[in-house]
């Protein structure tokens, strides 16, 4: 009996051309996965991960640790475009997975993935498409290397890399199909990464909400609206949410001390200054909320500590404003001078029917955000990865100048800050870093220098002149030191300001102008309350002829 071997032939050859490829599968899922991005308490950037479609009406899946303790987040696609999570439908802690809708046009329709009919075995070919470290549409390949059981239930061992912002991608099989949904790797050896199973069976049968239990303020504060804008003329402050309750408006804020120069800062709000203190401004009425309290000391003698390469949150309360939904245009300002923090011409309707973010921005806002006095290794890790994809990124050359400096790394801090002057020859951030590093180590001359190159790109801001001045008098060099300080004591930042006088009256006193010393020390103990800056003032005082 004749065997037809032609057949069988034809099924294995079918079986091998049929495989897709790598460039075929990526082709086939990348519109369907995404990276997400949430937004904590304050409206400021707490963390990214990644996910992906499952129904053309936008449902997704990603980890539930991705949302947890988020009070909104947004997710971005392959072609740019931006959704904000709605409802998380149904989740599960333990399996660490969350359901959710997506706030978007009803006509609109989504690509999704599908999840695989078969279940995954030792040696089967994997890829992943995730935002590893807030790195979009990044692309890895490996095997199954092993299936185990944990507390999660069943899991995948895999060989494809899985770093922070791959959470919550989907692990696909060589046919494009859903396995599993990445979820955590472990220190210590090399590709021991896993994944969740998943399948049809199960995320249909997942009806529990646990997330929504434990995260009652998920995109459920009324009025809350996240903007995360930088004050004018200055990087160090954020202003991160702005949230209308019935009792109350609540300005939510971070301050990152980015200032080598000062060294560590006070922050404090002081209550009763009108229009010098914090308020709103409604640009089209003439309104103006003043502040009423705030979570930072009222004065200096009792201010909030900030260090160096350090991020400080606090909320300032103003008046509840009647009929919210008809605020328009606003300016939010703590003084007038080129000094105080300034936010103006914010446009609310901007911000009120969606969540509108510069994503962009959103790693290095992070960053921002991750800087704690004694441990910047989460900040350091961001930045770099910023600075693999964005090399010249001033901001962030500058950060990681401001890192090194707070470990006393100064090869690295003076690395940095020269290569953003390499970049960007006329920016003065860089410039004053450099000089206040060299200053700190008695380099006054390079110093110098620097500040010398300050000035002449911004001659206008005063103080730079200051800089200069206090490095002067390291040098005891009194009368150009003076010189510059009645510079910056000409203009309005200045004018009012006691340390800038009692400097001066330092400089007379050197100089053996007595008489001035003593008119700057009145005029310095006029203009401060600060019982030990009164004591400083005075012991001066006491020492002059």
């Amino acid at each position: 009996m004749k065997r037809n071997l032609f057949l069988p032939i034809l099924f294995l050859l079918c079986m091998v051309s049929c495989k897709k490829g790598l460039k075929t599968i990526i082709a086939e899922t990348e519109d369907a996965t995404f990276i997400i991005y949430t937004f904590d308490e304050y409206g400021s950037p707490s963390g990214s991960g990644s996910g992906f479609f499952i129904d053309k009406e936008g449902t997704g899946i990603t980890n539930y640790h991705v949302l947890d303790e988020s009070v909104k987040a947004i997710l971005k696609t392959k072609e740019g475009q931006i959704y904000e999570i709605d409802k998380v439908t149904a989740s599960d802690k333990q399996w660490d997975i969350v359901k959710f809708s997506t706030k978007h046009d009803p006509s609109e329709k989504f690509a999704y993935l599908d999840f695989s009919r078969r279940k995954a075995e030792n040696g089967d070919r994997i890829y992943n498409i995730s935002a590893p470290l807030g790195l979009e549409q990044t692309i890895s390949e490996g095997i199954v290397s092993s299936l185990r059981q944990d507390s999660h239930g069943e899991i995948i061992q895999i060989t494809a890399p899985i770093s922070p912002g791959s959470s919550g991608s989907a692990i696909l099989d060589d046919n494009g199909d859903v396995i599993a949904v990445a979820t955590f790797g472990r220190t210590g050896g090399q590709n021991l990464n896993f994944g969740i199973s998943i399948d049809d069976e199960k995320i249909n049968a997942l009806t529990d909400n646990t997330f929504s239990k434990e995260n009652p303020l998920f995109n459920k504060k009324e009025n809350f609206l996240i903007l995360n804008l930088r004050a004018k003329r200055s990087n160090n402050i954020i202003l991160n949410a702005l949230e209308f309750k019935d009792d109350a408006t609540i300005g939510y804020f971070s301050f990152t001390n980015l200032d080598i120069f000062a060294g560590d800062h006070y922050i404090w709000c002081e209550l009763n200054k009108g229009d010098e203190g914090f308020m709103i401004l409604d640009k089209e009425s003439g309104e103006k909320y003043h502040l009423t309290s705030s979570t930072l000391g009222v004065n200096k003698a009792n201010g909030t500590h900030v260090p160096v390469a350090s991020t400080y949150r606090f909320k300032v309360f103003f008046p509840a404003i009647n009929h919210p939904e008809k605020l328009r245009f606003i300016d939010i300002t703590y003084g007038h001078t080129s000094r105080g923090w300034q936010f103006t011409n914010i446009n609310l309707d901007i911000f009120r029917n969606e969540l509108h973010y510069d994503t962009e921005n959103y790693q290095k806002d992070y960053g921002y955000a991750s800087m704690h006095e004694g441990d910047v290794a989460t900040a350091q890790e961001i930045f770099t990865n910023i600075l693999k994809e964005r090399p010249d990124d001033e901001q962030v050359l500058n950060a990681m100048g401001i890192l090194s400096f707070s470990i006393n790394n100064f090869s690295d801090a003076e690395y940095f800050f020269s290569k953003s002057i390499e970049e960007h020859p006329n920016s003065v951030t860089a410039y004053i870093n450099r000089a206040s590093l060299y200053q700190y180590q008695k380099n006054y001359d390079s110093a110098l220098q620097d500040l010398n190159h300050v000035i002449n790109i911004n001659p206008e801001q005063p103080d730079h002149y200051c800089y200069r001045a206090l490095v002067y008098m390291n040098q005891e060099q009194w009368e150009k030191a003076k010189n510059d300080l009645d510079k910056a004591i000409e203009t309005e930042d200045f004018k009012t300001d006691p340390v800038a006088y009692y400097y001066r009256a330092i400089c007379n006193t050197w100089m053996k102008n007595f008489s001035d010393a003593s008119r700057d020390v009145e005029i310095a103990y006029n203009l401060t309350n600060d019982p030990d800056f009164e004591n400083a003032l005075q012991e001066l005082y006491q020492k002059l002829p």
